[in-house]
């Protein structure tokens, strides 16, 4: 979606829930994701994948004898390649009811305690993290899962241009365009419980 924030601009937000057994699913799904989102964004959701880096290898060792299936990274691994920001790096202040688990530097987000649930920026997003506001709040019963929150703020680099004219016209062309997405579901392939959910990008002139 993308979402006009007053006095602000733009963001363009993907969310998502993926696959929750199968990592090599997973991987197909934030594929199609990575490969729908050509302009800067905000990912965020159930990844359902681990990030070994949080847990020490005794803890890890002892998550994959109690993991159900058994904890996969690939999907993450994938998207630190891209460059992804993690909201994680900027942690405030831990909220006493979700705790850390021995052996890992993060707060669980699931009954296992480990992290699947992400916020995450591209790294061409205009909008950063602010230091010490990301945190992990109890769902108190609500979901199975707990609820990740972290403040945005838009970066202020961008050099100011000198108009020569033909700004005015441009912009308002770019205003009549809207870019129309019309999901489907891909049917055939998969039991539907694994179904790939893809985006068709129009143009529309208004």
């Amino acid at each position: 979606a993308t979402i006009e924030v007053p006095h602000v601009g733009e963001v363009n937000f993907q969310c998502t829930h993926l696959d929750h057994l199968d990592e090599n699913w997973r991987m197909k799904q934030v594929g199609a994701i990575i490969q729908l989102s050509d302009s800067p964004h905000i990912l965020a959701g159930g990844l359902n994948s681990l990030d070994e880096t949080n847990y020490s290898q005794d803890w890890w060792t002892d998550i994959v004898k109690m993991g159900k299936p058994t904890p996969k990274v690939e999907v993450m691994r994938f998207l630190k390649s891209k460059q992804f920001t993690d909201a994680k790096d900027f942690a405030g202040e831990c909220e006493s009811v979700v705790v850390i688990a021995k052996g890992q530097s993060v707060q669980g987000t699931c009954k296992y305690e480990t992290r699947v649930d992400y916020i995450l920026a591209s790294s061409d997003c205009p909008y950063k993290f602010v230091p010490r506001s990301y945190l992990v709040l109890s769902s108190k019963g609500t979901s199975d899962h707990h609820i990740i929150k972290v403040d945005v703020t838009k970066c202020k680099n961008n050099p100011p241009h000198e108009s020569n004219g033909n700004d005015n016209k441009i912009t308002k062309k770019r205003r009549r365009q809207r870019k129309h997405q019309a999901v489907v579901k891909i049917s055939g392939i998969a039991p539907p419980s694994k179904g790939i959910w893809t985006a068709n990008t129009l143009s529309k002139v208004e």
